[in-house]
C-alpha cells in the first residue's frame, strides 16, 4: 500500500485540529495536573475527542492510541494487518499553557508496529511537516532534509527532559552539561515532536531524550528517516516507540552521538 489516502486524511485533521487549538486558546482554558510537574488543558482533551472522531469517519476498524484518553478498539475484529493511529493532541502543552508558541498536533499510522504516515502540524507557524513510508518528507509539501553537519563540534543539538526526578532525570543533566560543553550549544524547546520535526528540516542537527511515550515520537521518527536522517535507542539499538529513549540525526553525527551519551 502507498498510504497517500492515510496521509491526506492525516494532514486534514492535523489542520483542523491546530484550528481548533488556536480558536479554543482564546476562551476560557482550564488547567490541570495528571501528575508533578505533568500538566493538562480542557483543550488538550477536547482537541484529541476531534481528532478521534475525524479518523473514526474514515477509518472505523483501525485502533487509535491517544495520550488523552488511551487506547480505542476499531470496530472490526482484526484480521491481516494491525492498523494504530497514535495522537498527541497537543505535544508541548506547558508551552501551550504559558502561551510560548512552540506547541503542535502529531498524528502517525502504524501498521503492523511501524509507522507508515507520521503528520505534525504547528499551528502558530502554520507549518506542516509531513511524511509516508517510502517517500521524501516534506514541509507543507516542499520537500525538506536533514543538515549535513559533520562533528559535534560544530552541531546545535535539542532535548527534553522526563517530567519526573528520577535516575532518567539525572542522566538527562548530566547529558545536557556534557553536549553543551563541546557543542555549539543544546536547545530544549519542550515538545518532543516539534524536536524532531526540527531535526528533519535542518534547523537542528540531532535529538535524544528518555522517557518518551508513542504519541510524542510516532510521527517524528519517521518523518526524520524520509528527510535522510538515523533514529535509533540512545545505545545505538534499533528505535522503537515504545522504547525508553530515542536519539534522532542527520545521520553524519550519530555515531559519535552515541559516544557521547555513554554515562
Amino acid at each position: 500500500m502507498t498510504y497517500h489516502h492515510e496521509l491526506r486524511v492525516a494532514e486534514s485533521i492535523a489542520r483542523q485540529a491546530g484550528r481548533h487549538i488556536l480558536r479554543e486558546r482564546a476562551k476560557n482554558m482550564e488547567v490541570s495536573l495528571k501528575a508533578p510537574n505533568d500538566l493538562v488543558t480542557n483543550v488538550d482533551r477536547s482537541t484529541e475527542r476531534l481528532i478521534t472522531a475525524a479518523i473514526r469517519e474514515h477509518f472505523p476498524d483501525d485502533d487509535i492510541l491517544g495520550e488523552e484518553y488511551g487506547d480505542h478498539q476499531g470496530d472490526s475484529p482484526k484480521v491481516g494487518a494491525q492498523r494504530r493511529w497514535l495522537i498527541d493532541p497537543i505535544d508541548g502543552t506547558v508551552n501551550f499553557t504559558m502561551g510560548i508558541p512552540l506547541y503542535c498536533v502529531s498524528i502517525a499510522l502504524q501498521v503492523d508496529g511501524h509507522t507508515v504516515v507520521g503528520v505534525i502540524y504547528e499551528p502558530n507557524r502554520d507549518e506542516l511537516f509531513s511524511a509516508r513510508d517510502g517517500k521524501p518528507a516534506t514541509l507543507n509539501g516542499a520537500p525538506i532534509e536533514v543538515s549535513d553537519c559533520p562533528k559535534i563540534a560544530n552541531a546545535v543539538l535539542v532535548t527534553g527532559f522526563p517530567s519526573g526526578r528520577g535516575e532518567e532525570f539525572e542522566q538527562a543533566l548530566e547529558q545536557f552539561i556534557n553536549l553543551t560543553r563541546t557543542s555549539r550549544g543544546v536547545r530544549r524547546l519542550g515538545s518532543a515532536a516539534i524536536d524532531l520535526a526540527y531535526v528533519a528540516c535542518g534547523r537542528i542537527d540531532a535529538f535524544w531524550e528518555f522517557g518518551l511515550s508513542p504519541w510524542d515520537t510516532g510521527a517524528g521518527y519517521l518523518i526524520v528517516a524520509q528527510a535522510g536522517g538515523q533514529v535509533s535507542a540512545l545505545d545505538g539499538s534499533p528505535y522503537h516507540v515504545e522504547g525508553r529513549s530515542i536519539l534522532a540525526s542527520n545521520g553524519a553525527l550519530h555515531a559519535e552521538l552515541i559516544e557521547a551519551l555513554k554515562l
